[in-house]
């Protein structure tokens, strides 16, 4: 469908030529049609949001732009004129760039050289790091980026090498860049610096494509918004003449649950128990779960929330207290400990801790289970087959086949895998950690109803969350964190949603 859907091209105000025009842009891989001749105009200095649910054609649309991926057909102009984009030099030469969700840095580097990655300063053959870390450091305190220059890159939180990321592509001579899901790693003052500097940009002329799929972000921020639908462009509209269920609406054409759907699930026995546990990063939590209820931590990023599902999981070792599982102390010193007993973990960083990507979809959702798949010495090729379609089909994963490499699917895909390798497995404890990072509204809605799922099964969830509506309204009881201890705990069900919005902030926040 193209951009015209009842507006012609409404953009910006300004009468210059646009920066970036597509006509008829198509991609197909094999017999897949990712993107469907979308026709589409960016302007100099514009917020322009792209918005759709997983799978829609936006990192596609991302990777034609920027060189990645060969157009199959279509056409681009650039200032006026036809361009190629046929590889990622040729892009950055024009001056588009993109901050990606997965930070694709170096992290045994520190931030400065990453920052100067393949534009090093050197003098007589030699690299001058201390230099580099100077003008790095004076970089970011202008951007007003609160970063060490001359730390590695590993020693910063996933949303502060999210940071460095930007403040890399800002420094490159960009013209056009992309942001993909920028603030799914970020606490709420670096998504406010993040903000000002999306600002800055656009101040200086600098267009900026906007990706994300939390819509509320898209109303702060744009001054158009596109959505995506099945590899075609559904319409193009001035944020102000559009509203967020308009939004939803086009981006999944179907109906919708609540936002957080959840079902009234009564509480069985206790599963697991933690008395002053305590390790790297927190101290003294005591908490309990039961079946059928859900279990909320939230805190700022570094609070201690992660730290401590970790010990429970077996990563890290705890260093006082105790975890009693079923009623039975129990002594998890590895990760195997945890998940013979049913306790899994669906971690923060699904590429990093929860999928093999080289591997297909088959063979990720089987990992846990392959003892069970095997006859002597020798996997059951049906059992093994039948067991991932299984949950291929029940956690409705999109995906050509099981044979399909991980790599290849949608961030919203991937987390569906993480969480069917451990459905497999058939885990009582569930601790999901960010489990709706970098998802689509209609993704969120299947995973809440998994959740649901889970809950009627006997199972139990741990959850962590940073978006708070989020975590309050999924949850039965609310833990809240700040610098490695319990500093509150709340029962969901007895306040009203503002006020206690309001309280579990202030108690976050320690103000």
């Amino acid at each position: 469908m193209n951009q015209g859907d009842g507006d012609k091209q409404t953009g910006a105000a300004n009468t210059a030529a646009p920066l970036l025009v597509l006509k008829q842009l198509d991609k197909r891989f094999g017999a897949t049609h990712a993107l469907k001749a979308v026709d589409l105009t960016f302007e100099a200095g514009e917020i322009h949001a792209i918005v759709g649910e997983n799978g829609a054609g936006k990192s596609t649309l991302i990777k034609l732009l920027t060189g990645v991926y060969p157009r199959s057909s279509g056409e681009v102009d650039w200032e006026g004129r036809p361009v190629a984009l046929a590889t990622p030099h040729e892009a950055i030469d024009l001056g588009i760039n993109a901050v990606h969700q997965e930070v694709l840095l170096c992290r045994h580097l520190s931030v400065a050289a990453n920052l100067f990655l393949g534009d090093e300063k050197v003098r007589l053959g030699l690299l001058q790091h201390r230099g580099m870390v100077r003008e790095a450091q004076k970089i970011l305190d202008e951007i007003g980026f609160h970063l060490p220059a001359g730390a590695l890159l590993s020693a910063l939180t996933i949303g502060q090498q999210q940071l460095v990321a930007a403040a890399r592509a800002t420094i490159r001579g960009t013209r056009f860049l992309i942001f993909d899901e920028p603030t799914a790693y970020l606490t709420r003052r670096e998504v406010g610096q993040l903000f000002a500097l999306i600002r800055r940009l656009k101040a200086k002329g600098v267009t900026i494509i906007y990706i994300s799929h939390r819509l509320e972000e898209v109303f702060q921020l744009a001054d158009r918004v596109s959505i995506l639908r099945d590899g075609q462009l559904v319409s193009t509209k001035r944020v102000s003449e559009t509203n967020e269920q308009a939004l939803i609406t086009g981006m999944i054409n179907r109906a919708i649950d609540q936002a957080h759907y959840k079902e009234a699930v009564p509480f069985g026995d206790e599963i697991l128990r933690t008395e002053k546990l305590s390790g790297k990063g927190f101290h003294d939590i005591s908490i309990r779960v039961r079946t059928g209820e859900v279990i909320g931590l939230y805190g700022l990023v570094g609070a201690g929330r992660s730290e401590f599902v970790q010990s429970l999981f077996g990563r890290f070792p705890q260093t006082g207290g105790q975890i009693f599982w079923k009623g039975q102390l129990a002594h998890i010193r590895k990760e195997q400990d945890a998940i013979s007993r049913g306790i899994v973990l669906v971690p923060e960083s699904r590429r990093d801790q929860g999928l093999c990507l080289n591997l297909g979809v088959g063979l990720n959702i089987n990992l846990p289970i392959y003892k069970r798949l095997t006859k002597g010495i020798v996997i059951d090729p049906f059992a093994e087959a039948t067991a991932a379609d299984r949950q291929i089909r029940d956690v409705r994963i999109k995906t050509a086949s099981r044979d399909a490499l991980v790599s290849s699917l949608s961030g919203g895909n991937q987390q569906k895998i993480v969480v069917a390798k451990w459905l497999n497995h058939g885990a009582k404890l569930f601790i999901f950690d960010e489990p709706t990072t970098g998802v689509d509204v209609g993704t969120k809605a299947e995973m809440y109803k998994l959740f649901a799922k889970l809950l009627k099964a006997g199972a139990g969830i741990i959850l962590i969350s940073s978006y708070l509506p989020e975590v309050f309204d999924l949850s039965d009881t609310l833990h809240v964190f700040r610098r490695g201890r319990l500093v509150a705990t709340h029962d969901s069900s007895q306040v009203s949603e503002k006020v206690l919005h309001e309280t579990i902030l202030t108690e976050a926040l320690g103000v």
